[in-house]
């Protein structure tokens, strides 16, 4: 389970079938397998969030001493502020991480069907209508596999639904074609090609070129255009790749482009809940659609169109 977790976590485009059924042979069913991929993915989503708001740890003395030091905190640092002085004194450099797929990314490792578990649901009729409403509001394009993956873990897909309705589809404020820019940045930063074909292709949907999506696969950090789109695509591939190098100047930076301390928190978020989908669909193998998909969304990601 904590090798799972760890290459999940670490290397999300090397996740295999063969890992899932590792789990299985230890005596993991298929709703554990599941509920080990959310788990796994929802730290990686908090953590994010944390790193790239710089949040503090508490000072009243609520660690355990072992704990801190594991981590390499002092208890007089909890009495400093831990993380705006790395903010403070921070660069925009970032540090190098193994996150950083190649730009040929294998998209064979998906599932030949929905996804590498059962998806049997445990309440069927409410899990059909949770799954009707992943669908409607992207027609055609819909990223159905992904709400079937859930299957075993109803509650999980209706409250992935309701934050998802606050960070994407028009949701967040940012702009259709700023929130597809960022799932793009992530997907491409971690390799994870399902979320990004759907996200290359709402892309295009809200006008982007060819040239741009494919510029984007291969350096997401200059991924849009210059200004605002250049500013969050650099925010989020590193708060994606190397979350604890973020520091105090990359906020101030999305400030300087225009965005004010609301839009900061909303493109953090929705950077943290990209990685937590890109988790849910790299654990499970989630097979993408038949589409219909743009060609250019496809090779993006060298990804066949099903057929």
């Amino acid at each position: 389970m904590l090798e799972f977790g760890e290459k999940l976590t670490l290397l999300p485009s090397g996740m295999r079938q063969a890992d899932v059924e590792t789990l299985r042979r230890h005596g993991f069913d298929d709703r554990d397998i599941l509920s080990i991929t959310l788990a796994a993915a929802y730290r990686n989503f908090i953590t994010r969030v944390a790193d790239a708001l710089g949040v503090e740890l508490r000072s009243a003395g609520e660690y355990a001493p072992e704990i801190l030091r594991a981590f390499g905190v002092t208890e007089a640092d909890l009495h400093t502020s831990i993380y705006a002085d790395r903010l403070g004194a921070g660069t925009r450099a970032s540090a190098p991480s193994p996150l950083r797929p190649r730009a040929a990314i294998p998209a064979e490792r998906m599932a030949p069907g929905i996804c590498w578990i059962d998806t049997t649901p445990a309440d069927a009729g409410r899990f059909g209508s949770l799954c009707d409403e992943m669908a409607r509001p992207t027609g055609p394009r819909s990223r159905r596999n992904l709400a079937l993956a859930f299957g075993r873990r109803p509650e999980a897909l209706e409250g992935t639904l309701a934050f998802g309705r606050l960070l994407g589809r028009g949701g967040s404020g940012l702009g259709r074609r700023l929130e597809a820019i960022i799932g793009l940045v992530v997907a491409a930063t971690i390799g994870v090609p399902y979320i990004g074909v759907h996200h290359a292709q709402a892309w295009l949907d809200a006008g982007a070129s060819q040239e741009e999506v494919d510029r984007a696969v291969k350096a997401p950090a200059e991924a849009g255009r210059e200004g605002r789109e250049r500013e969050v695509a650099r925010f989020c591939e590193k708060v994606t790749r190397a979350p604890s190098a973020v520091s105090r100047p990359d906020a101030e930076a999305l400030r300087a482009a225009g965005f004010d301390d609301r839009d900061v928190l909303t493109i953090a978020a929705s950077a943290a809940f990209e990685n937590f989908l890109c988790g849910v669909a790299a654990g499970t193998g989630v097979a993408l659609e038949e589409g219909p998909f743009d060609p250019a969304a496809l090779r993006a990601f060298h990804v066949m169109a099903r057929v």
